[in-house]
């Protein structure tokens, strides 16, 4: 017979679980709370270091002043991925820069965008002995990057590159580099100035590991663009030239027909393009690998064969926000297929686009995990029906500024009479308007009954709520849901807020521009959004102390707070704050005249790493 000691404890707790076991618990957390839970106690610290979840960290580097570094921190931590540009560029030295790198040995992605101090003086890693030791600890970065520097020479940039051999990604956003007639094509290196034809030739000597390049907001033309693709050797899989105004039809297709296995083209803000019909045409016939297109701000792209989108059988990123002209019957012939492909879809500002074009684009793409509808005014709430009922797996919603959808669409009841009224109905009813008059008037015209009927059928989704005689399928079933904007969508309510937004994961939520928002309705959201990081409650004038508090007790995790124009917020918010909000990094308070600036100052003391903007009058 076996004997049972009951003396003897049998309890399992998580302290007994091997090191491997805590870090893929940890897989499953966000970033900021992997963050506190590294916090808890040194095994938990030390199961958050694996390399697994440090792959999507970036550590932000601010150097101290006096330029020497505690290395013992760097090493354990293990990093994979340092930004030094977000400092003062004059807090790194050259010397400092080395120190550091000497002691990443993890290291993946370099960024120092922004340090021009490094550059300035043009003996950056001068020394051979500084390159040979980095060349060996450097051995497994991939990604460099160099934005926004003004003194970067070829000398240095030859200098720095050679100490990372595996290089695979590479940006120059915003660098200065030196064109001119021809320049590209000669071989020279200067000490003063960065030439095109410098980086070219970086090319051409890394053409079988280059992967993807970053050339955004630089003066790279069709000429330079033709001669980057033609390097012999080289296979593009990524490129980004966002903001590059000088390329024109002529140069994208150069680069098309010799980079064909390009996967990623962000050519956003490229103003010239979209000159001739058959622009997308020339994408089919070569890139048929291509899975994500950026082309916000292409003006002119509106005009071309929209409809040729179906033949690109990879695509499942797509963002033509802000393009003038373009309709939904030809985007519907272009992404409304009879398989699902898209996960994200961008289409801001698309004024043109209705109803019928949603409903057939969440029937055909019921996978979509993103989608922006920023300022597309003709839609209602009928959109957002469709969208509830059938886009299960939406991440990211944002629906801010139109201003046709209302409560019903968040509650998801649709009137017996199957019509959603638009908002220009509503025009002619002069509700609070002081010029209504009850007499016939051959200025106004009469009113329709829209606001009526409007608030008949609120009333009846508010019974259908409290009575359960009829499933509503609302906003909140999106159980996914992560990102929520709603900002400046003024004919949703109280009702529509405090019944709709409740999601356990949701993490952003911006309500801004929502004038009739009460404290009743904000009280409701922090109470059943525990996990919110970033809220913007921006000119909504009603709220009060009441709802920031609870906000702020509700919420432990936020760490960004916009209630810019609320003006009846008082210093009582920011003693809350003060002594329960530690966790937060970004606060606009700016005209909230009923905040002092003592109270202000003391907040700033308490959580140094908070920044405040704090504007209190109108200058």
């Amino acid at each position: 017979m076996h004997v049972v000691d009951m003396n003897v404890a049998r309890t399992t707790t998580i302290d007994i679980l091997p090191h491997e076991i805590l870090s893929h618990i940890l897989r499953f957390l966000s970033i900021s709370d992997r963050k506190e839970a590294a916090l808890v106690c040194h095994r938990w610290y030390a199961a958050s270091l694996h390399p697994a979840l440090l792959k999507d960290v970036i550590v932000r580097c601010r150097p101290p002043e006096s330029g020497n570094f505690k290395p013992i921190g760097y090493v354990q931590r293990k990093l994979t991925h340092l930004a030094l540009g977000d400092w003062e560029s004059n807090l790194i030295s050259e010397d400092t820069l080395v120190s550091l790198l000497s002691n990443c040995p993890n290291l993946l992605e370099l960024d120092v965008s922004r340090c021009n101090n490094l550059f300035l003086s043009g003996g950056l890693l001068r020394k051979d002995a500084d390159r040979d030791s980095l060349r060996t600890i450097l051995v497994n970065v991939h990604t460099l990057k160099l934005g926004c520097l003004r003194h970067m020479t070829d000398v240095t940039f030859k200098r720095l590159v050679s100490t990372m051999e595996n290089l695979s990604k590479i940006s120059l956003t915003s660098t200065n580099f030196i064109l001119g007639n021809g320049l590209y094509n000669v071989n020279q290196t200067s000490p003063a100035m960065f030439y095109f034809s410098t980086f070219n030739e970086f090319l051409k000597e890394r053409s079988n590991k280059m992967r993807s390049v970053d050339l955004s907001f630089t003066s790279i033309h069709d000429e330079a663009l033709s001669s980057l693709a033609k390097v012999k050797g080289l296979t593009l899989t990524e490129i980004c030239l966002h903001g590059c105004v000088d390329i024109s039809d002529k140069g994208l297709k150069a680069l098309i027909v010799n980079q064909p296995s390009l996967e990623v083209l962000d050519i956003s803000g490229c103003k010239e393009l979209g000159s001739g019909r058959m622009f997308f045409s020339t994408m089919v016939d070569n890139l048929a690998k291509v899975h994500t297109l950026i082309l916000r701000k292409c003006s002119r792209i509106g005009m071309c064969d929209v409809e040729n989108l179906s033949n690109l059988p990879s695509l499942t990123t797509l963002d033509l926000g802000e393009v003038v002209n373009l309709f939904d019957n030809d985007l519907a012939k272009g992404l409304c297929g009879d398989s699902p492909r898209l996960s994200t879809l961008c289409l801001p500002f698309c004024t043109e686009l209705r109803d019928n074009f949603i409903t057939r684009l969440c029937e055909t793409n019921y996978n979509l995990v993103h989608l922006d509808l920023s300022s597309c005014l003709k839609l209602t709430d009928v959109s957002l029906h469709n969208i509830t009922r059938m886009l299960r797996f939406l991440r990211f919603l944002s629906m801010r500024y139109c201003s046709d959808v209302t409560d019903l669409g968040l509650l998801g009841y649709i009137p017996e009479n199957g019509v959603v009224a638009h908002k220009h109905y509503f025009d002619h009813d002069h509700e609070g308007c002081c010029c209504s008059r009850e007499r016939e008037s051959r200025i106004f015209r009469k009113p329709t009954g829209a606001i009526k009927e409007h608030k008949t059928s609120i009333s009846r989704a508010q019974t259908c709520l409290e009575t359960g005689e009829k499933e509503l399928c609302m906003l909140s079933d999106l159980i996914s849901l992560q990102h929520l904007d709603l900002s400046c969508c003024t004919r949703i309510t109280d009702l529509g807020v405090a019944e709709a937004i409740r999601f356990r994961e949701l993490r952003t939520l911006n309500l801004g521009g929502l004038r009739k928002l009460q404290d009743s309705s904000l009280i409701l959201v922090a109470h059943h959004n525990p996990s919110l990081e970033c809220v913007s409650l921006r000119a909504c004038p009603a709220i009060s102390d009441l709802a920031i508090i609870k906000l702020i007790e509700n919420c432990s995790r936020l760490r960004n707070l916009d209630v810019c124009q609320c003006g009846t917020l008082t210093d009582v918010s920011l003693i809350t704050m003060e002594a329960r909000g530690r966790r937060l990094r970004h606060l606009d308070i700016s005209f909230c005249n009923l905040m002092t600036l003592s109270c202000v100052t003391s907040l700033e003391k308490a959580i140094p790493a908070l920044k405040i903007v704090f504007r209190p009058h109108i200058y």
